[in-house]
């Protein structure tokens, strides 16, 4: 048996379930004639590492308990793995011009790499599987060459990785601007549905999810809050005439955002990440703030359009997915961009079989070193 730790978020973000649940089919693919035993990690709170301490969530508090707790009177997910997995999310962030977080300053690294895994912890395969990024819209990479910080963190992260994946081209280009070449491949959330043996349903209704804002952050950037909500509602006010929509939302704030747009909407809220995978199996296409489900989406080979503020957006290139800056989703955009999913968004479903069979291969590739 192996067991396999990854560090994740747990009940916190139903995307950072999605990749794990990917991550967890392709290791279950490359291994398959052996038991594999999962572990799970919040990593906004790493005292979580030791068994019987999942309950901790509070980070100030659980940091200083864990400082003080020696290593050896409690069970743990990291010393005791056969392999350790970072699974997804974004890695890679820096925003000096803001004085912004940077990743270097994250919770996980300092308790479960440097105080764990390496001090203490066998020499076991540390993977860095879609690893992304979290800039501004337009970051070309540079704000990490004057942040002599984030280099070094980037730098001994990958010093430790026997495998690392990226899922953007920014985080790609980032990583090769000091010295390290890896590969693009499609955020492995495409393979969760495969995970719990998940087929496509006959499509009901579109899927639609509102964020303020098109993101979680702002990043300095001048967004236009009204006009996304307010193109957003016209856009609903007509296509809905036709159409069933349902707002997916992945927090009970997007419950709230899109009551904005209509207080009467049909609404999908759950506390189960499944019940999103089943959602996104009956969905037609989506017009999606969220990434994550726009990929659930087209996991189920249906397309989706993604409108946001930050690089993670520009994930959606790798599945064939458009995307567009928040600003520029204007009323005509999104008509013509329903007429293109109506119609099938360039026989989608094929092209994303495509993508999907690449995507496999290349991260069994990736995999094939351990």
């Amino acid at each position: 048996m192996l067991k396999i730790s990854f560090i994740t978020t747990v009940n916190h973000n139903v995307g950072d379930d999605f990749v794990r649940e990917g991550i967890i089919y392709l290791l279950n693919q490359k291994f398959k004639d052996t038991v594999l035993n999962f572990d799970i990690i919040h990593k906004h709170s790493p005292i979580n590492a030791r068994q019987g301490f999942e309950w901790f969530r509070n980070y100030r508090l659980s940091k200083y308990v864990d400082q003080v707790l020696p290593l050896s009177i409690t069970k743990d997910k990291v010393l005791e793995a056969d392999i350790l997995v970072q699974s997804g999310a974004p890695v890679y962030w820096c925003h000096p011009e803001t004085h912004g977080p940077h990743c270097y300053n994250n919770e996980w690294f300092k308790p479960l790499i440097k105080r764990r895994y390496l001090k203490t912890a066998s020499k076991v395969p540390f993977l860095n599987l879609a690893a992304g990024t979290c800039q501004r819209y337009d970051s070309n990479g540079s704000e990490f060459d004057s942040c002599k910080s984030c280099q070094d963190y980037i730098k001994e992260l990958q010093s430790l990785t026997e495998v690392t994946t990226v899922r953007d081209k920014l985080a790609k280009k980032i990583l090769n601007n000091m010295g390290f070449f890896v590969s693009v491949i499609p955020c492995s959330s495409i393979f969760a549905r495969e995970s719990f043996g998940i087929e496509p349903e006959n499509p009901e209704y579109v899927a639609l999810n509102y964020m303020k804002g098109g993101a979680h952050y702002v990043f300095g950037q001048k967004i236009e809050f009204e006009k996304w909500e307010n193109n957003l509602k016209v856009f609903y006010k007509q296509i809905s005439k036709f159409e069933k929509c349902v707002f997916v939302c992945h927090n009970q704030d997007e419950v709230n955002n899109a009551k904005r747009i209509d207080f009467n909407a049909n609404i999908f809220i759950s506390n189960n990440y499944k019940d999103y995978i089943r959602f996104y199996a009956k969905t037609k296409f989506g017009i999606m703030n969220r990434i994550h489900g726009a990929f659930l989406i087209a996991s189920f080979g249906r397309p989706a359009v993604l409108v946001g503020n930050d690089s993670r957006v520009k994930m959606a290139e790798e599945i064939g997915l458009p995307y567009i800056f928040v600003n520029d989703a204007n009323l005509v955009w999104l008509l013509e961009q329903y007429e293109y999913l109506k119609n099938g968004a360039d026989n989608y479903p094929e092209r994303f079989n495509e993508i999907r069979k690449k995507a496999y291969n290349d991260y069994q590739k990736a995999l094939s070193v351990l």
